[in-house]
């Protein structure tokens, strides 16, 4: 089975789910004419999902704490 990892832009947040629920969901944002947030990163078994996702967790976390540290104007 393949597996997708996704990236939320406005979430800061990995997702992985089967590819073939990517899939089916992307076509039914297509047929329901929706957005959406999630952005595709990597397609593989599950195990080099985990560690496509653990490879890139420091930007994640980076990310987070520059948004955190941001002072409201």
């Amino acid at each position: 089975m393949s597996y997708v990892l996704l990236w939320s832009q406005r979430q800061n947040a990995l997702h992985v789910e089967p590819l073939e629920r990517h899939l089916s969901l992307n076509r039914q944002a297509y047929r329901d004419n929706t957005g959406g947030d999630y952005r595709l990163l990597f397609i593989g078994t599950r195990e080099e999902v985990d560690q496509a996702a653990d490879a890139i967790r420091n930007t994640i976390r980076e990310r987070s704490y520059a948004h955190n540290r941001k002072v409201p104007a």
